[in-house]
């Protein structure tokens, strides 16, 4: 599989089957021999969720954050908020979802309890996947905090997602690669598309398992390791007439605005590349979306 973008796309009905892995004994453990190996190589994978987590706070929050404001219920009243210690905050944006970005040193602050749980919860997992994930791509043992900048790199946050399948949109959301490191996020319906040899291709998403992407961060840093992460390109395709609205919510992870993207060498030797500032900046103007108005 690859999920370089080749100029065109058609549609397919075929499903890509993604590696599986599960968390065990603190780490992350793939189903195959070459799980990691062919993670890294289509920038994607399955996790199957630990048992005892419930994803169901997350996911009222999808469905209820842009409801008007209820006294007392913190779930709703999220469009009118303004969230004005967050650099991020709602968006509404030209396709088919609205979003709720919120940086986890905020979720207390804005969420209910339940969901904070969870989403610290989640940001654990995430951080545990994105190491295993550094080890297999030939990051050497104890450079990691220094290779992204600091622990799990400088800014989390998680996305909330409400698509709604009342709009008349060409697709859900457009395609793009995450500019992170790494997104974990989970879904409760199809939709989630990759780039697989010029073709828009499904993801089957078997229930209880988070999908984990790599983005453009971790592409940057491993690009000339012995096992480069690949950032995937992907989508949601746009829900059809009388589906319901989907709801998906993430953890994203990533360099801060203010640090320099870091890569290592043919020779091993970690270097500057470029400030995630500017990376950003062109990135969002090269596939024509708006940089964060906050930041």
């Amino acid at each position: 599989m690859t999920s370089t973008y080749s100029g065109h796309s058609s549609e397919s009905t075929e499903h890509v089957r993604l590696p599986v892995a599960g968390t065990r004994g603190g780490g992350v453990e793939f189903d195959r021999p070459d799980g990691a190996a062919e993670a890294l190589r289509a920038g994607a994978f399955l996790l199957r969720m630990p048992d005892d987590l419930d994803p169901a706070p997350g996911l009222d929050l999808c469905r209820r954050f842009y409801l008007p404001p209820v006294p007392g219920d913190r779930y709703r009243g999220h469009r009118e908020h303004g969230h004005l210690a967050s650099k991020l905050g709602y968006e509404d944006r030209p396709d088919q979802v609205e979003q709720l970005q919120i940086e986890a040193h905020l979720w207390q602050r804005y969420f209910p309890e339940e969901v904070t749980s969870l989403l610290e919860r989640m940001e654990e997992i995430t951080g545990t996947a994105l190491h295993a994930l550094l080890s297999a791509a030939g990051v050497p043992a104890g450079d990691a905090d220094e290779a992204l900048g600091g622990h799990h790199g400088g800014l989390c946050y998680t996305t909330v997602n409400h698509y709604r399948g009342d709009l008349d949109r060409r697709v859900g959301i457009v395609e793009h690669t995450d500019s992170g490191y790494i997104t974990l996020f989970h879904a409760d319906q199809p939709g989630f598309e990759v780039l697989d040899n010029g073709r828009w291709t499904p993801i089957e998403l078997p229930e209880r398992h988070f999908v984990v992407n790599l983005g453009d961060a971790f592409d940057v840093l491993t690009r000339h390791l012995p096992h480069p992460g690949t950032a995937v390109l992907h989508r949601v395709a746009a829900a059809g007439p009388g589906q319901p609205d989907r709801s998906s919510f993430t953890i994203y992870m990533g360099p801060s605005y203010g640090m320099v993207l870091r890569q290592y060498t043919s020779d091993g030797e970690l270097v500057d590349y470029q400030s995630f500032r500017d990376f950003s900046v062109a990135k969002a103007a090269r596939m024509g979306y708006q940089f964060h108005d906050r930041i």
